[in-house]
């Protein structure tokens, strides 16, 4: 029963019941609860026709009673109680349903076998039909003198007449229509059982009819699993049993556009791997001491290896069997072999296979901590076969997409991989490289390492910053194999830990240290973290960075920005503009400040608060801009830059107010400067303290700059206001050219007539005169 519902009580459809060995009685619960059947008890439920039936069974779970009529003829009551219960474990019924019929049990004569049924040939599982379409379907069925072929549903059914199917004597049919109307919008069950003359009915079988006023439909489709997709309405979850050797069912979503999305396989579990699931957790719970842990590595790496791309869930099931494997040899080291590490390798090296990538992506999406948790099983299992060796060792699995390294030294440096050992593979064109430097340390350095090929892309992309739980949003990506080292069993009071990453796409910059902290809060399997680390060299092929811990590291980098080669130049470039912009600013100053008694007024007053402003602008963004490794300081400065670049802005708006006022008003009587300087200065203040307050401080500053981010709405806060004032002065600038080209001609006009006068009065005065002819032709 749903939450917050009140529970509908449970309905059977139609019984058809028969003399011969098992009935079916079809029940359904609108509110898919668990439904069971039993045996009416007491006057109250039965009266006197309580256990009339006898040689009948009754499986509770299924509703099935199964009848031996070996009785007397004639006419037998059966009465049954249909329960529905909340779980699987309750007792306590949620309502109770009575259903009584009548057995007729008769004498027939007859050749027919009683162990050849009627069977129903192949009916479509599921149908989708629009409203006020006519649903066709032809329902054959095969054996000797088939009498009838029933329809068990609670709809409005018709049905032809019982025809005979062509020319054979063995197969019969009849046509089944149903046209829907609005009010049976949603998802029916039709059955189908065939009798024959001797009363014996075939296997019930049934179609899901999904009825909709959509246009909208997923077509029927066979994914790579050979799992078969009938057509489905928009907007619909349809789930389907899981295919082949397998337990639980499969679910796919049908989009508003009518597209199928990927299938989800979570639920499907290879029967063979749920079966050493079970083994593993005999094994953690000392019910089982015999079964042997390399026997189940075995036997796990032989289901992997068979299997032509796994299912999401035969990932997540072996990543938890490796995980109970892993926890089980920590605390029973007598149970670890010399040769486990190669099959658990292997193991490893099948799981993650290319093939199954997009089955750790659908655990990524569903939310299942992707391949985390087969990466946490490798480095316990590793650290425990560490534990069991004495003395000086290193044993190497080299496999295609994992190289796993366990070893003792006593060396105060260790480096892994160890190239001399490990032939030519893809690790070796890598540059990827971990080194231990150790200080005051004694005895042996036991330690453990993998270097995973092909899963940057599997893990959650979660971000651990400041304390904080962030989405990647597109600004990072991990942008190196992921590489796990750990180092135990001697006591070091100092060790650092450098790591050479090979850099996997070159477009990419701003790189930073990250491992995967397993321990991170609100995450189901740990988020990527910075914590304890630093950059100490990048190029464009590598970075260098440096840990004071172990576990599993990778470099985090934004994609589609300025390749680091181009940093550097781009820097001075910016260094050098900035400097020359505030050379200048500073020479008008000065040269105003020494001419200030003939030069002031209200335009020069507005240009040397504009001056000064984009001085301190330029000084804030050169000496704060990078300053990323301390966020307050960070946020501090973005703040002071947000506020002086608004500042800026409006002085400009002031500048383009003063050239209005010199064109519409050209004898001022009063100055507006008093008002309008300060109000520059005011309002950006008001804008950055409603943005700072509301948003407290997040989005200024990130790992990049001390600037408004640009993931954040926040930098809005700085667009808006700069697009108002560009468009402002624009349309200023548009008018006053329009306002100079209408005073230059009516000048002009006034410069013409100005001139014809005088030129007609000096001919009046002259005695000489101008006259006009024509030349003769």
């Amino acid at each position: 029963m749903g939450e917050a519902l009140i529970n509908r009580q449970s309905l059977y459809n139609s019984l058809y019941v028969t003399l011969f060995l098992v009935n079916n009685v079809t029940i359904e619960d609108a509110d898919n609860d668990i439904i069971r059947c039993r045996w009416a008890i007491g006057d109250d439920e039965c009266g006197d026709i309580c256990n009339s039936l006898v040689n009948s069974d009754l499986n509770k779970g299924t509703c099935v009673i199964s009848y031996n009529a070996t009785g007397e003829l004639g006419l037998y009551a059966v009465a049954l109680q249909i329960e529905d219960f909340a779980s699987e474990q309750s007792d306590n019924p949620l309502s109770s349903v009575p259903l009584q019929f009548l057995i007729d049990v008769i004498q027939t004569v007859s050749n027919q076998s009683c162990e050849i049924k009627p069977i129903l040939e192949n009916i479509n599982s599921i149908v989708v039909i629009p409203v006020n379409t006519t649903y066709h379907e032809t329902i054959i069925a095969k054996g000797d003198g088939i009498s009838e072929i029933i329809i068990l549903t609670s709809k409005e059914v018709s049905k032809s007449k019982l025809l005979r199917y062509g020319t054979s004597n063995d197969r019969w049919y009849v046509n089944v229509t149903w046209t829907p109307t609005e009010r049976d919008t949603g998802s029916h069950r039709i059955c189908f059982t065939a009798v024959d003359s001797i009363s014996q009915a075939s296997e019930k079988k049934c179609i899901t009819v999904y009825v909709t006023n959509s246009t909208n439909l997923c077509s029927e489709n066979v994914d790579k699993f050979n799992t078969t997709w009938s057509i489905t309405p928009e907007k619909t979850l349809t789930t389907v049993a899981c295919t082949g050797e397998y337990t639980g069912n499969a679910s796919r979503y049908c989009s508003s556009e009518g597209k199928w999305e990927e299938p989800t396989y979570t639920n499907c579990i290879s029967k063979s791997i749920q079966h050493l699931r079970t083994l593993t957790a005999k094994l953690l719970s000392g019910d089982s001491a015999d079964i042997l842990v390399s026997t189940i590595l075995e036997e796990l790496e032989n289901v992997t290896k068979e299997n032509n791309g796994l299912r999401s869930g035969d990932l997540l099931t072996s990543s938890y069997v490796l995980n109970d494997i892993a926890k089980y040899v920590a605390e029973n080291k007598d149970k670890l072999t010399f040769d486990q590490l190669q099959i658990f390798g292997s193991l490893c090296d099948n799981l993650l296979d290319d093939s199954n990538h997009q089955s750790w992506e659908e655990l990524n999406n569903e939310g299942s901590g992707g391949v985390t948790s087969l990466v946490n099983a490798v480095t316990e299992y590793n650290d425990a076969f560490n534990d069991v060796i004495d003395g000086k060792f290193s044993i190497i699995v080299e496999k295609e997409n994992v190289v796993i390294e366990v070893g003792k030294a006593s060396s105060d440096e260790i480096t892994v991989p160890d190239r001399s050992k490990i032939s030519d593979s893809w690790i070796t064109d890598s540059a990827t490289e971990i080194k231990l430097k150790t200080n005051r340390c004694s005895g042996l350095t036991g330690y453990s390492s993998a270097f995973y090929r092909n899963i940057s892309r599997l893990f959650p992309e979660y971000l651990l910053l400041n304390g904080k739980l962030q989405s990647f949003n597109g600004s990072y990506d991990v942008n190196s194999i992921i590489a796990d080292f750990t180092i135990h069993g001697r006591s070091c009071s100092n060790f650092s830990l450098i790591i050479k990453f090979d850099h996997i796409l070159g477009d990419y910059s701003r790189p930073f240290c990250g491992f995967w902290d397993f321990s991170a809060p609100n995450t189901v399997n740990g988020a990527w973290s910075s914590f304890g680390s630093r950059v100490v060299d990048a190029t464009d092929s590598y970075t260098i960075c440096e840990y004071n811990h172990t576990t599993n590291f990778a470099i985090l980098m934004s994609p589609g920005k300025t390749p680091l080669s181009h940093q550097l130049p781009l820097s001075m470039i910016s260094a050098i503009g900035c400097g020359v912009s505030i050379l200048f600013l500073v020479i008008t100053v000065v040269v105003h400040f020494v001419l200030w008694n003939y030069v002031a007024n209200d335009r020069t007053k507005t240009l040397m608060n504009l001056c000064v402003a984009l001085i301190i602008s330029y000084v804030i963004f050169l000496a704060g801009i990078t300053r990323t490794e301390n966020k307050v300081v960070c946020s501090v400065i973005a703040v002071a830059l947000h506020y002086m670049f608004l500042t800026d802005f409006a002085l400009m708006l002031a500048e383009g107010i003063h050239i209005v006022r010199m064109v519409v008003i050209i004898f001022p009587t009063r100055s507006i400067v008093y008002k309008l300087i300060p109000a520059c200065w005011i309002v950006p203040a008001g804008i950055v303290g409603i943005s700072a307050t509301s948003t407290k401080l997040k989005g200024y500053g990130n790992q990049q700059f001390c600037w408004l981010t640009l993931e954040s709405n926040l930098i809005w806060a700085f667009i808006g206001p700069a697009l108002l004032v560009i468009m402002v002065c624009t349309n200023i600038s548009k008018r006053r050219s329009g306002m100079i080209a209408n005073e230059t001609t009516i000048h002009k006009r006034q410069t013409l007539t100005t001139i014809g006068r005088r030129t007609a009065f000096n001919n009046e005065q002259s005695p000489y005169r101008i006259v006009s002819y024509k030349r003769p032709r």
